[in-house]
């Protein structure tokens, strides 16, 4: 690899280091929980005057790129300042590669996304912070782990204790950090109330492992339930769902704008999260969800969650004091039970469990503080 001479002095060693280059594997153009993620950690960081820079692939192709086209493939860069973007532009990956050394921190996003990872890591220095975060899309993980040598700098900071333990079994200096809030998103309000006892929500991309069609299963016929998510990615899942919603009040609505969203989750008696390890054709999944926070979602619009039994959603509904609302994972019948448990809920018992659940994100998963939260991490390990 060859570097820009100005970034070095004499001795070989980086001028003046910037502050944080914040980079995702995977393209976070799409709505989902990881590019969320993403997103507000860079904003996150920023508020907390200092700087930092956000890339990610232009498109998905340069996953599965292992050739010389890799290091020509665009990525897009978001500077921020303060909270906002300052400005967007594009850079080859060659490019960003190139910079790397002028960071004081590299914060590698999906690192188990592609074999990419390694041209980063090989571009870094000694004197520089190495964060590693996992978002559960693993292409890469097998080889990964085989060739992964672990480093004095290096730290893999996961996104739940679930996720942390399943790194844990490949190297140390693995700590968690939860987030998911912004706090200004917390005013408990005093109106917290069941507007529609018969009116349920999902919220996710149309994809197998996200077990929409449990809910579908569960949904007696007086009930509706409204799925929200990019619905494109997999046709013939979509085309299953809505075989099975036929004779039921489901509506299948696609993605919507933010605010829409919002009020149909406000609007019901109830946020299912159905992923699963195993999918409807028998495909397994093990790392289908590593944080879930569409949970945070629904407690921030006033609604409580219902979530199957994977590991890292019962571990958020736990921290949350909402483990009741936990059923097994593919299973209809436990889904049902926890659905008339939420209905029997009496106004003021629906409003005493969301208002302590945001109690407890106000003291875990704010993203206001979330930048000097890992610092005091980083440095007690």
């Amino acid at each position: 690899m060859t570097y820009t001479n100005c970034l070095f002095d004499h001795d070989g060693m980086p001028n003046k280091l910037k502050s944080i280059l914040l980079i995702s594997l995977y393209p976070i153009s799409a709505t989902g929980g990881g590019e969320n993620y993403t997103l507000n950690c860079a904003k996150s960081i920023s508020m907390a005057n200092i700087g930092c820079e956000l890339v990610a692939p232009s498109d998905r192709s340069f996953i599965g790129d292992s050739s010389e086209r890799r290091f020509h493939k665009w990525f897009t860069k978001q500077v921020f300042n303060a909270g906002s973007v300052s400005y967007t532009t594009q850079e080859t990956f060659r490019e960003i590669l190139e910079s790397v050394p002028a960071y004081e921190y590299l914060w590698i996003h999906q690192y188990l996304a592609t074999a990419s990872v390694y041209d980063l890591l090989l571009a870094t220095h000694n004197q520089q912070i190495i964060y590693l975060t996992n978002h559960g899309f693993e292409e890469y993980a097998e080889d990964f782990w085989i060739r992964y040598s672990r480093l004095p700098n290096h730290y893999f900071i996961e996104v739940s204790k679930y996720s942390a333990k399943r790194t844990q079994q490949y190297t140390k200096s693995v700590n968690h950090l939860y987030a998911g809030a912004w706090k200004k998103n917390l005013e408990i309000s005093s109106d917290i109330s069941i507007t529609d006892k018969n009116k349920f929500v999902c919220v996710g991309r149309l994809l197998p492992h996200k077990a929409f069609e449990v809910a579908i299963d569960a949904l007696p016929k007086t009930d509706h339930l409204v799925i929200i998510g990019p619905d494109s990615e997999n046709p013939a899942y979509k085309k299953f769902l809505e075989t099975k919603s036929r004779g039921k009040n489901v509506h299948i609505v696609g993605e919507v704008v933010s605010s829409e969203k919002d009020r149909i989750v406000a609007s019901s008696i109830a946020l299912l999260v159905n992923s699963s390890s195993v999918t409807y054709q028998n495909r397994v999944f093990p790392h289908s969800e590593l944080l879930g926070l569409v949970v945070i979602e629904a407690i921030l619009n006033n609604t409580l969650p219902i979530t199957s039994s994977l590991p890292a959603l019962k571990e958020v509904m736990s921290v949350l004091k909402i483990e009741h609302l936990v059923y097994q994972e593919r299973n209809p019948k436990s889904l049902y039970e926890k659905m008339n448990l939420v209905r029997s809920l009496s106004n003021n018992e629906y409003r005493v469990l969301i208002e302590q659940a945001k109690d407890i994100i106000r003291q875990q998963f704010l993203w206001d503080n979330y930048w000097f939260n890992l610092q005091n991490i980083i440095r007690k390990s």
